[in-house]
């Protein structure tokens, strides 16, 4: 098990070969970069900020699907239609298309949402959401392990991948930890990036909640601050409809028209529905994320919540809880026949 930012440093050292391409950063001093977009905030304010995990990027992903193949089946049908009487197996074809649409989104919409990392200003702390079981760590005093490392395969080559780690604790367990990742998807990610993304994070709960891009603070939002949230708000379907207009850009230009764009304008069409669905399932989990952090996180994001740390309450409130539970079992067993 990984106790710290030490023994995670001494691990990933081990695990790649070389302690060049890795960092141990601080939250009460700064790393000398400037801050840079994360592109996972999904809100920021003056209580609170929170960041997009990676499984959540890719949510949705068997609607997206459903939607393809219960589109395109119900395209088919109304081609169908239109040419001719439709026989008694194309009233199935369209019924599973429907279904096709229906359930896997019914599925996925009805699921526990993907919960965000919550960075609380106020309470100095953040909070994870791991299989319905609260992680948390107070940020004075935590450390951050950045590391970039390459990765090799016979299709594409070498390519560098990186990470933004810290370790959390249980809460009402406080030896099982685990290491959570910061920076999202790993590909691309590069040791200079991974250092600004800590300082942006570092920015928020020491200087903000406003700054700019020099990690000065501001007395509002700044346009820095402004295009991170932006960025934030980009997903698939922003991409898929994005990538169409290349191809009358490159029209306007004069030069040609390239293979590659005309691939990404088809591409664009062939995967908008499960750019779609993907993008229905995450607005759900957004609107639900907040009402499933449990009592002690709810409370501590209001602006008129406490105070205190989980840390600070995690004993006498587990010991409270044990307390209400044995109270139940009596309860239970003095109503039950017997």
């Amino acid at each position: 098990m990984i106790e710290n930012a030490k023994k995670l440093f001494d691990s990933i050292v081990n695990k790649i070969g070389s302690s060049s391409s890795v960092r141990v950063l601080h939250s009460d001093a700064s790393s000398g970069h400037l801050p840079s977009k994360p592109s996972l905030v999904e809100a920021q304010n003056e209580t609170y900020m929170e960041l997009r995990t990676g499984s959540a990027e890719s949510k949705g992903m068997l609607t997206g699907f459903g939607f393809l193949v219960g589109g395109y089946g119900v395209v088919l049908f109304l081609l169908i239609i239109g040419f001719g009487n439709a026989l008694s197996s194309d009233w199935w074809l369209l019924l599973f298309s429907i279904l096709g649409i229906l359930v896997p989104a019914a599925w996925e919409s009805t699921r526990p949402p993907s919960l965000p990392i919550v960075f609380n200003r106020r309470t100095q702390e953040i909070y994870y959401d791991l299989k319905g079981e609260l992680y948390h760590a107070a940020w004075e005093g935590i450390e951050a392990v950045a590391y970039e490392y390459r990765m090799v395969n016979q299709y594409s080559g070498s390519i560098v991948h990186g990470n933004l780690e810290i370790v959390l604790q249980k809460f009402g367990d406080p030896g099982n930890r685990v290491a959570l990742n910061l920076s999202g998807i790993s590909a691309g990610k590069r040791l200079p990036t991974l250092v600004g993304i800590w300082e942006y994070l570092r920015c928020f709960m020491t200087i903000g909640p406003w700054f700019d891009e020099t990690g000065r603070k501001t007395e509002s939002k700044s346009r820095f601050v402004e295009e991170t949230l932006e960025s934030g708000q980009v997903s698939f379907l922003d991409l898929i409809l994005d990538s169409r207009t290349f191809l009358g850009q490159e029209r306007k230009e004069g030069n040609g028209v390239s293979g590659s764009t005309v691939i990404e304008w088809i591409g664009s069409y062939l995967l908008f529905p499960v750019a779609s669905g993907m993008e229905f399932i995450q607005r759900v989990d957004r609107k639900r994320s907040r009402k499933h952090w449990p009592e002690v996180v709810q409370e501590r994001l209001k602006p008129n919540g406490p105070t205190t740390r989980l840390i600070d309450i995690e004993e006498n409130y587990m010991v409270q809880k044990q307390k209400e539970l044995e109270e139940l079992h009596e309860r239970m067993r003095k109503t039950l026949p017997r």
